[in-house]
Parts: structure tokens; C-alpha cells; sequence
């Protein structure tokens, strides 16, 4: 008998994933476990993911969040090779959160790298399911019915197409997991030529989002729903000292004006959204205390130079032999600190949620990188339990890490739970560069050095940041003396050097400070990366090598694979060849969570005082590659954003907050300004895929720093660069 989650019939399962007009669909003999979200899913999951349509086709619903990455049609490519279908005939469908057990958050590239083995054995338990049900059809033994495209064949060549094996009426196979753990894996069979994988597909969504068809959270309308906004102090700490609503009330089509003083907020609700924003103009508020802060105050927090002075690091990451001691024999040495800025998600689409409590459940339609987190959130907000809240999630117009929660909604569901009526809060270009959290500031300082044949001599690298992992928007101000125990893994990623190094150490701290900070694309690497890259170029001219050829020295055995992809640049770029005057290229490379490995060549123009990047040669090892144009496109929007905050990102802090409300203040790169991109992508026969969303962003802007030092002479150390 097939068991499903507490409370959760088989009648229910149908019903929740609109299985009602007839149809097949998988459950293994476990229950729907119900997990916190920092769990990868397993093989246990998987089956509950897919469907047999009547017609034969496939439903998948997939396990991540879309923002851009092309997960989903990745996945969907996995679900066709192994069930052996085209891939039009898989139908990609986004979940509510009650229609699948809880997955990891979608973040950390590592969607493919943690669905790939699921997926693949979900389908294959369903395909070897319905290979036993057709069998049992044709009278025949399993192992003599052979594939065919969308379904199976006897041996005397009579044809079952999958529609065939659905039935009249919806239908559960109640399957031992032991079938998909014992069957044949299409997807990670070597010697069978793969059908689906490893081409490049169309995004199943891509029609939609150009005709306007794809529903984003804004888009979302229910009846009688009202439109919010809330006001929140305008820097952290600061709380509502007087709040006159009487003018604001007094509109017409002002439904409510909710003072909230405990919590320090104003929420206002209209029948109309060109109604809010009067309604908005008319409040007069008056906020008081909060750490106004300024940027030299931050500076001045996270110097990595008063750590060093007071020799006082919270972590170290990493130490071994004796480097002080190796230092004091350095053939040449390096001495210097690198520093990168607060950096913003700027996100093509601000965010927004719709929200409708009722007394029977709460609804909630928002666009999160981890719905299931989202659900818990909604649920303490609203005094539910989470069995009474649904958490439809869909598209996201821009992530990067910036959606882990999506605060509009949150402000949604405690407008909705004071009026009882359906609530939409979206916030504006403005609210989205302001009041979301920042990649924090680094500060670095490296003193390594060389030997007389350019080996490392000894690594000693410090620097200062703030939690990422563990920062203060999640982890609650009660638990921060808690949380700043661990060694925070966001800030501390990328920070080890991939090189060979005996003796070597590396220190830091996260600092809190009064402005969020928390997840943004690739958490630490960028910065970390932008440091160790371009120290080692630093140290290559010191030593008089040229860059790559130094790379390669210091790279140990165990690093083949990033010695690979650094050739691979090398010969994309015609890297020896000479190039114009006014002119220059440089390159850096990542280890990316030991998963994947990047190399990027940076060609660019310094012209009149302004740095214009032509070029760029990427070569990318993430393994098994699924979709190769996707992973291009990703790596292609990675480098662009490289050169953006190389050149002209950086968030300044007035006053406590974010000065910066639009593009126009937080310029980022343009179409016409981005280089043109080549991509080589590298694979070993037998690898796993890995990520790809995020990891060509950290070696970017070293090497665009390391090109710009070849084109002038001149080496920047602090990002964004100023000619």
C-alpha cells in the first residue's frame, strides 16, 4: 500500500496536482517526508514529480525555482532522455508548495548538480514500471519488451505507446523503489547515444515570456483584492515616532490605514493602485533613531588593516606550515589589500506578492528562491499552521540570490490578515534598491610571495566582510551571538587559494553591521576570487612569468581540471599573440565549490580616460553538460555582470540606507558596453553535471582588472575601477 504525506489521501494527491480526468502517476512505497528546505532531494522524492498524461505525454513538476537559469528545461531534457520520449512531449508545470515534498533552496548553482540523479532515477522507476504493465498487457516477460520512442515494442514487434498503459480513469502505481534503483539509467549511460541530453533546447517558457503570456506575481489578480503598501524606517533600528494618517483615511478608496508602532510600520490598502500612491503622498511620518551611518562608517568598520593591527580575526579558514616563517624567505613578495564595495541584486522585476488570508486557508502567490521557507514565514505571520498555507511560486524576472525571501509578500500577508481580503504589495525600483539586503564590502589584504623559479613561497591572506550565510535579515537578533560562532560558509566561499602553497593562512571576519547584507550571486566568490586573482597576477609580473604560464606552475596535480580550462582560454584567445596599442588582456580562473572550474580572458580598450571590455574567452568545466545553450547564456550573463561591477556597480550608504533608488544612481553595464563572448565548453567522459549559474561571475572581474593593467600599466585594487 502506498503511503503519502500525513493527512494526504490518494484521493487528495490527485486532486492537488489536478490529476482528475484520468491518468498514471508513481508513488514508491515511502512517505512524503516533510523536510526543511536546506535538504537535497533523493530518489524517494522524485517519483512524485512525474505524470503520465492519457495521451502519453509527461508531466513534470519541477523541483526548483525558475529565475532565468533554465532549470526547468534542463530537468525536463532528463525526464525525456530516460522515459525516451521528444522533448515536446514533457509538460514543465511550478508546483504549490503542498503538491511535492520540500526541496533545497534554489541557490549555489547547484540545481542540476543536486536534481540530476532524482529526476533520472524517478523517470527511470516510472519507464521500468510501465515496461512491467506492458508486459503484463502483451502476455509477455518484461525483459523482452523492448523500448521504443514513447513507449514499447514485443520482440515480435508489437507496438504499446505509453497513452495506452494510462487506463480510463486516474490512476497510482504503487512502485518498489528497488525497480528504479536496479533499472537501467538512459541518463548516465555512457555507452548509449543520448537523445536529449546534451542539446541545446528552447526554454519551455520562452514563448510565453515574449508574448507576453508568462504570469509573473504582479500580474496576479483575485477578486475583491485590495492594493498595499507598507513604510518602513528608513534605516535600520529607526522606529515610528509620529505617524498623522487622517488625510491619507480620507481619500476615497482608502480602505484602511494600519499604524503599527510596536513593529515600527505604516500599511496602507486602496481599491486601486493609482489610488495607493495618493493615498502614500498624503501620510505624514516621522522616524526617529537608527544607526545613521554613513560610508566612511562602514569603511572604517570592515578595514582590513585595523584587523591586522589589533591581529584580530574571528575565523581562520585555513592554515598550514609556517608561513611567517616561509615569508622572511621570499624571492619576491607581495604586500597589498584589494577592496570591493556593496553590491545590489538590481533584478530586472522588483518584487511583489499577492497574498489572500481566509478563515479556511491562506493562499499565497510570490516568486521565491525557496517557497517552502516562504510558506513557514507566511504561516507565523499569519498564526497558521503550514498545512493552512499554499505557496503558489512562480517566475522570477531576476534572482541572484536576492529572493530567498520575498518581503512583499510578507508585507502582504499581514495586511491580509488584518482585513481579510486578498492584498497585493509590490514594491517599486526604488523600494527594490533600498530596502533589499546588499552583498557586503570586502576587505582584503594577501602578503605571499615566490621563489626564484616563481613558485609560491608562503600565502597569508586577510580579510573583512559581513555574514552572508547567517545574516542579520534571517537569523534573528536574539541568535546573532549564536550565529557569529560559526565561520559564516557564504563570506568564507572562494577564499581559499587553488594553488600549491606549503605554507599558507587565511583569516576573517564577519562583522555586523546596521545595513542587511546576505546572499548574492555566487555569495563570496566574486569578491574572494577578485583578490587571489588578481594577487597572482601581481605576483607573475614581480617574478617576471607570463600569467597563465605562472598559473600553471603553482597549480598541484589534484588541479588538472582547472589546468585545463586555463589552456583551453589560452587557445580560445590566441593568448600569446600580440594585441593593439591601447589595448590589453588578462585572465583569472576559479575552482568554484570544488564542483567547477572557469577560466576567462579578458580583452579590453582603454580609450579617453574610459575602459571599453571587446572580448571575452571563457572556458567552463561543469561536467555534463545538458543544455549547452543554456550553460552558454549563463555564462554569457555571468561575465557581462563581472565587467558591470568591475567598472561601475557600487552601492553608497547615506544616512543610514541605500542613496542609490534607480538605474540611473546604480548604473549597470549596457547591452552596447558588453563584450563579445566565446565559450568553450570543457567535458570529461563519465563526469556529473555541476553548477552553472553562477561561477563565471568570480574570476570575471579580475581578470578585467588584470587586462586593464596590461593595457595602461596602471594596477587598480579597489573596485569599481576609475581610470
Amino acid at each position: 500500500m502506498a503511503e503519502v504525506a500525513p493527512g494526504l489521501t490518494r484521493r487528495d494527491f490527485l486532486i492537488r496536482t489536478g490529476w482528475v480526468a484520468g491518468g498514471t502517476t508513481i508513488l514508491t512505497t515511502c512517505s512524503f517526508p516533510t523536510l526543511p528546505t536546506f535538504r537535497a532531494p533523493d530518489a524517494a522524492d522524485a517519483p512524485s514529480w512525474l505524470q503520465l498524461l492519457p495521451d502519453g505525454r509527461i508531466r513534470f513538476f519541477s523541483p526548483k525555482s525558475e529565475m532565468g537559469q533554465g532549470i526547468r528545461t534542463g530537468l525536463a531534457q532528463v525526464v525525456a532522455e530516460e522515459l525516451n520520449v521528444e522533448f515536446a512531449a514533457v509538460e514543465v508545470v511550478s508546483p504549490d508548495t503542498h503538491q511535492i515534498p520540500p526541496v533545497l533552496v534554489t541557490a549555489g548553482s547547484r540545481s542540476m548538480k543536486s536534481c540530476f540523479e532524482p529526476v533520472s532515477q524517478g523517470a527511470a522507476l516510472l519507464r521500468e514500471t510501465l515496461r512491467e504493465r506492458a508486459a503484463l498487457r502483451l502476455g509477455v516477460n518484461a525483459v523482452s519488451v523492448r523500448d521504443e520512442r514513447g513507449g514499447f515494442a514485443s520482440s515480435e514487434g508489437t507496438r504499446i505507446a505509453y497513452a495506452e498503459l494510462v487506463g480510463d480513469e486516474a490512476s497510482i502505481i504503487t512502485a518498489d523503489p528497488e525497480i528504479g534503483r536496479s533499472s537501467p539509467r538512459y541518463a548516465v549511460d555512457r555507452s548509449r547515444k543520448l537523445e536529449c541530453i546534451g542539446r541545446s533546447q528552447t526554454p519551455v517558457d520562452l514563448e510565453a515570456i515574449v508574448t507576453g503570456g508568462e504570469i509573473y506575481t504582479r500580474d496576479v489578480v483575485v477578486p475583491s483584492m485590495l492594493y498595499g503598501r507598507v513604510l518602513r524606517p528608513p534605516r535600520s533600528g529607526a522606529g515610528l515616532a509620529d505617524a498623522k494618517v487622517e488625510a491619507a483615511r480620507g481619500i476615497d478608496g482608502v480602505v484602511e490605514v494600519i499604524v503599527d508602532r510596536d513593529e515600527g510600520r505604516v500599511g496602507v490598502l486602496t481599491e486601486s493602485p493609482f489610488i495607493l500612491e495618493r493615498a502614500v503622498g498624503a501620510l505624514e511620518l516621522e522616524w526617529g533613531g537608527g544607526a545613521a551611518v554613513g560610508q566612511s562608517d562602514l569603511e572604517r568598520e570592515l578595514d582590513v588593516e585595523r584587523a591586522r593591527e589589533r591581529d584580530e580575526f574571528e575565523h581562520t579558514a585555513d592554515s598550514e606550515g609556517h608561513p611567517l616563517r616561509a615569508a622572511a624567505s621570499a624571492v619576491h613578495r607581495l604586500r597589498t589589500r584589494y577592496d570591493t564595495p556593496l553590491w545590489a541584486h538590481a533584478a530586472m522585476e522588483p518584487r511583489a506578492g499577492v497574498v489572500s488570508v481566509t478563515p479556511d486557508r491562506v493562499e499565497v502567490w510570490t516568486a521565491s528562491q525557496d517557497p517552502w521557507y516562504m510558506e513557514g514565514l507566511v504561516a507565523k505571520i499569519t498564526g497558521r499552521g503550514r498545512d493552512g498555507v499554499i505557496v503558489h511560486n512562480l517566475r522570477m524576472g531576476g534572482a541572484f540570490g536576492g529572493r530567498k525571501r520575498c518581503q512583499a509578500t510578507l508585507e502582504a500577508a499581514w495586511l491580509s490578515s488584518i482585513v481579510g481580503r486578498p492584498v497585493r504589495v509590490q514594491w517599486s525600483r526604488g523600494e527594490e534598491f533600498r530596502d533589499n539586503y546588499f552583498q557586503p564590502p570586502f576587505s582584503h589584504f594577501i602578503d605571499a610571495g615566490t621563489d626564484a623559479e616563481g613558485r609560491l613561497s608562503h600565502w597569508l591572506h586577510d580579510f573583512t566582510a559581513c555574514p552572508i550565510g547567517f545574516d542579520s535579515a534571517t537569523i534573528p537578533k536574539r541568535l546573532h551571538w549564536l550565529a557569529d560562532q560559526v565561520s559564516d560558509p557564504g563570506t568564507r566561499r572562494g577564499a581559499l587559494t587553488p594553488y600549491r602553497v606549503s605554507d599558507r593562512r587565511t583569516r576573517f571576519s564577519d562583522v555586523r553591521i546596521p545595513i542587511h547584507t546576505g546572499q548574492w550571486r555566487g555569495l563570496g566568490a566574486a569578491p574572494n576570487t577578485t583578490a587571489i586573482e588578481v594577487a597572482m597576477d601581481e605576483l607573475a609580473q614581480i617574478a617576471g612569468l607570463d600569467p597563465i604560464e605562472f598559473r600553471l606552475r603553482n597549480l598541484g596535480p589534484d588541479r588538472e581540471r582547472l589546468a585545463t580550462v586555463l589552456r583551453e582560454a589560452a587557445r580560445l584567445s590566441s593568448w600569446d599573440e600580440a594585441v593593439a596599442p591601447g589595448r590589453g588582456r588578462g585572465v583569472a580562473c576559479v575552482v568554484y565549490e570544488e564542483m567547477t572550474y572557469v577560466a576567462v580572458v579578458l580583452e579590453v580598450a582603454v580609450e579617453d580616460g574610459a575602459i571599453r571590455p571587446l572580448r571575452a574567452w571563457c572556458a567552463h568545466d561543469c561536467g555534463l553538460v545538458v543544455n549547452p545553450g543554456q550553460v552558454t547564456a549563463q555564462i554569457e550573463g555571468n561575465i557581462a555582470w563581472g565587467c558591470s561591477v568591475a567598472l561601475q556597480e557600487r552601492a553608497e550608504i547615506r544616512d543610514g540606507a541605500n542613496a542609490n533608488d534607480s538605474f540611473e544612481t546604480y548604473p549597470i553595464l549596457r547591452q552596447m558596453d558588453s563584450p563579445e563572448v566565446e565559450v568553450s565548453l570543457v567535458e570529461r567522459p563519465g563526469d556529473p553535471p555541476a553548477g552553472a549559474g553562477e561561477p563565471a561571475i568570480a574570476p570575471t572581474p579580475a581578470a578585467l582588472v588584470n587586462a586593464v593593467f596590461a593595457a595602461t600599466g596602471t594596477r587598480h585594487r579597489r573596485l569599481p575601477i576609475r581610470v
